[in-house]
Protein backbone atom coordinates (compact mmCIF):
# COMPACT_ATOMS: atom_id res chain seq x y z
CA UNK A 1 0.00 0.00 0.00
CA UNK A 2 2.65 2.48 -0.98
CA UNK A 3 0.48 4.26 -3.56
CA UNK A 4 -2.16 5.82 -1.28
CA UNK A 5 -1.84 7.05 2.30
CA UNK A 6 -4.22 5.54 4.77
CA UNK A 7 -7.40 7.27 5.93
CA UNK A 8 -5.99 7.64 9.46
CA UNK A 9 -2.86 9.34 8.20
CA UNK A 10 -4.90 11.88 6.17
CA UNK A 11 -7.28 12.51 9.08
CA UNK A 12 -4.39 12.96 11.51
CA UNK A 13 -2.68 15.42 9.14
CA UNK A 14 -5.89 17.44 8.83
CA UNK A 15 -6.37 17.56 12.62
CA UNK A 16 -2.78 18.71 13.15
CA UNK A 17 -3.12 21.40 10.45
CA UNK A 18 -6.40 22.63 11.97
CA UNK A 19 -4.81 22.72 15.43
CA UNK A 20 -1.86 24.77 14.16
CA UNK A 21 -4.19 27.25 12.44
CA UNK A 22 -6.37 27.61 15.54
CA UNK A 23 -3.31 28.05 17.77
CA UNK A 24 -1.64 30.67 15.55
CA UNK A 25 -4.74 32.70 14.60
CA UNK A 26 -4.91 34.90 17.73
CA UNK A 27 -1.17 35.79 17.68
CA UNK A 28 -1.52 39.00 15.60
CA UNK A 29 -4.29 40.19 17.90
CA UNK A 30 -2.19 39.50 20.98
CA UNK A 31 0.82 41.29 19.47
CA UNK A 32 -1.10 44.50 18.83
CA UNK A 33 -0.71 47.32 21.27
CA UNK A 34 -3.67 48.38 23.31
CA UNK A 35 -4.88 51.75 22.12
CA UNK A 36 -6.32 54.07 24.69
CA UNK A 37 -8.75 56.75 23.64
CA UNK A 38 -6.75 59.92 23.22
CA UNK A 39 -8.36 62.95 24.76
CA UNK A 40 -8.10 66.04 22.57
CA UNK A 41 -5.77 68.59 24.09
CA UNK A 42 -7.46 71.49 22.25
CA UNK A 43 -11.15 72.35 22.31
CA UNK A 44 -11.89 72.63 18.59
CA UNK A 45 -15.15 74.51 18.94
CA UNK A 46 -13.53 77.20 21.09
CA UNK A 47 -10.65 77.52 18.63
CA UNK A 48 -13.02 77.93 15.67
CA UNK A 49 -15.06 80.54 17.51
CA UNK A 50 -11.90 82.46 18.39
CA UNK A 51 -10.61 82.48 14.79
CA UNK A 52 -14.05 83.34 13.37
CA UNK A 53 -14.36 86.30 15.74
CA UNK A 54 -10.94 87.78 14.92
CA UNK A 55 -10.53 87.20 11.16
CA UNK A 56 -12.64 88.67 8.42
CA UNK A 57 -12.93 86.80 5.17
CA UNK A 58 -11.95 88.72 2.08
CA UNK A 59 -14.58 88.87 -0.68
CA UNK A 60 -13.84 86.70 -3.70
CA UNK A 61 -12.97 88.86 -6.70
CA UNK A 62 -14.99 88.30 -9.87
CA UNK A 63 -13.28 86.27 -12.56
CA UNK A 64 -11.68 88.51 -15.18
CA UNK A 65 -13.30 88.49 -18.62
CA UNK A 66 -11.31 87.19 -21.55
CA UNK A 67 -10.04 89.53 -24.24
CA UNK A 68 -12.76 90.39 -26.72
CA UNK A 69 -15.55 88.76 -24.70
CA UNK A 70 -18.22 90.96 -23.31
CA UNK A 71 -20.74 89.75 -20.77
CA UNK A 72 -23.66 88.24 -22.68
CA UNK A 73 -21.97 87.98 -26.09
CA UNK A 74 -21.27 84.68 -27.79
CA UNK A 75 -17.63 83.73 -28.47
CA UNK A 76 -16.56 83.85 -32.09
CA UNK A 77 -14.94 80.58 -33.08
CA UNK A 78 -15.22 78.28 -36.04
CA UNK A 79 -16.41 74.70 -35.76
CA UNK A 80 -13.93 72.14 -34.40
CA UNK A 81 -14.19 69.77 -37.37
CA UNK A 82 -13.28 72.58 -39.79
CA UNK A 83 -9.89 73.05 -38.11
CA UNK A 84 -6.85 70.97 -39.14
CA UNK A 85 -6.97 69.11 -35.81
CA UNK A 86 -10.64 68.29 -36.33
CA UNK A 87 -9.94 66.98 -39.82
CA UNK A 88 -7.16 64.79 -38.42
CA UNK A 89 -9.55 63.40 -35.78
CA UNK A 90 -12.12 62.55 -38.46
CA UNK A 91 -9.43 60.85 -40.57
CA UNK A 92 -8.14 58.75 -37.64
CA UNK A 93 -11.65 57.67 -36.59
CA UNK A 94 -12.53 56.82 -40.19
CA UNK A 95 -9.34 54.78 -40.67
CA UNK A 96 -9.97 52.88 -37.42
CA UNK A 97 -13.54 52.07 -38.42
CA UNK A 98 -12.46 50.94 -41.88
CA UNK A 99 -9.77 48.67 -40.42
CA UNK A 100 -12.23 47.16 -37.94
CA UNK A 101 -14.69 46.35 -40.74
CA UNK A 102 -11.91 44.94 -42.95
CA UNK A 103 -10.45 42.77 -40.17
CA UNK A 104 -13.88 41.41 -39.24
CA UNK A 105 -14.38 40.04 -42.78
CA UNK A 106 -10.79 38.91 -43.45
CA UNK A 107 -10.08 37.05 -40.22
CA UNK A 108 -7.87 33.95 -40.46
CA UNK A 109 -9.89 32.05 -37.86
CA UNK A 110 -13.31 31.01 -39.09
CA UNK A 111 -15.26 29.47 -36.25
CA UNK A 112 -18.89 28.50 -36.01
CA UNK A 113 -19.29 30.66 -32.90
CA UNK A 114 -18.96 33.88 -34.92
Amino acid sequence: MKGRPSVWRITCARVVAAGVVIALAPLPVAAAETIQAATPSVDLRAAVRKIAATERLAPIPAAPLRDGMQAGSAPESKAFFKTPLGAAVIAIVGAGTAYALYSAKHDRIHSAAR
